[in-house]
């Protein structure tokens, strides 16, 4: 009898809109979308990415990357107005993955009214509607799933829009790490036994407890991309925070509340952060289990943060799938948020 969490027959079962399939093809998800390459003059100093949810993890995965590599200024807007600066010296990306984000079409209507250099990437909607009628440059990718499950087509398309620009060489960068990222994939699907796949045994770790996901600043988007993926797909509470700005407050709760013991800290680092975030890490950690929370540490793949990251959102990705399939849930419908959408009209 196979092991519940490679048990494909029971997998496919819950996992009714094969959320696992699309998790698996991230790497060909980003394969793909490396190859748009829209024709863009652009000699500003100022980008400004806009999105939601799923659809805002690409531009901060590149925020980080390209903050150590470019005087250009990189910027994530997740709300429903731009900052003062975005002018027509800027370039603005607006990421909406249905195209019919409202925030995502209120910002892409500023941004044009400021006129800004606008590249808009989408499946469709009424954001590639405004781009055709105004000619405005689009990067379309394939629809039909979850905005969560497009990373790949976000985040690589977002790359190429980037390198197009002169915006340093985000694409290739990504390009250059492929092949690792199958690799590493395949480590972690589910007919490799728990013993050797980590995913699945992390999984087992956090499952009945309430993960808080910190990562030094460099790797702060794959500690975000593992809260909203358990959020979303494992249909859990979890969180996510920054070290070493925890250790000047959160810290103080997770050692004298005793009410931690619901909640489990995990720890996302890669040696790429640098000798002193390493050691702050490893103190943190220390003091955390000194009081015995016993922290789940991770210590992602990747020789830079960039790849660290990218890891990151990969394991993380299998980690909430893994979590459902504990839990016997369908991970991809989320009612509650098509609920709020449904309200908000």
């Amino acid at each position: 009898m196979p092991e519940l969490l490679g048990d494909l027959e029971r997998i496919s079962r819950i996992d009714k809109s094969d959320m696992l399939g699309i998790i698996c093809s991230f790497p060909d998800q980003l394969r793909t979308s490396l190859s748009a390459a829209p024709r863009l003059k652009f000699n500003g100093s100022k980008v400004c990415v806009c999105g939601m949810g799923g659809s805002a993890i690409g531009g901060d995965i590149l925020s980080e990357h390209l903050c150590e590599r470019s005087d250009v200024l990189l910027s994530v807007v997740r709300g429903v107005k731009l900052p003062a600066w975005v002018d027509e010296n800027t370039l603005t990306i607006i990421m909406s993955y249905s195209g019919n984000t409202r925030e995502a079409l209120a910002l892409f209507d500023d941004a044009g009214d400021r006129g800004s250099l606008l590249v808009a990437i989408t499946s469709g909607g009424d954001l590639l509607t405004r781009c055709e009628e105004g000619k405005f440059q689009v990067v379309t990718i394939p629809s039909g799933i979850q905005p969560r499950a497009a990373l790949g087509h976000l985040l690589g398309s977002a790359a190429s829009v980037l390198e197009s620009a002169g915006v340093s060489t985000p694409r290739s960068d990504i390009r250059a790490m492929l092949k690792e990222l199958g690799s590493f994939r395949d480590t972690l699907v589910p007919g490799v036994p728990a013993r050797r796949n980590a995913a699945k045994r992390i999984a087992k770790r956090l499952l009945s407890r309430i993960p808080i996901v910190y990562a030094p600043k460099p790797l702060r988007p794959a500690a975000t991309r593992w809260q909203t993926q358990i959020n979303e797909n494992a249909k859990m509470m979890a969180a996510s925070g920054e070290i070493p700005e925890m250790d000047h407050n959160q810290i103080v709760g997770w050692i004298e509340d005793r009410r931690t013991t619901k909640c489990i800290p995990v720890v996302l680092n890669n040696e790429s952060c640098g000798n002193l975030i390493g050691r702050i890490v490893d103190e943190t950690v220390g003091m955390l289990r000194d009081s015995g929370l016993e922290p789940e540490v991770v210590d992602l793949p990747g020789n830079d943060n960039l790849g660290a990251m990218v890891h990151g959102v990969i394991l993380g990705d299998f980690v909430s799938f893994y979590l459902a399939m504990l839990k016997g849930v369908d991970p991809t419908p989320v009612a509650s948020i098509q609920e709020l959408k449904r309200r908000i009209g």
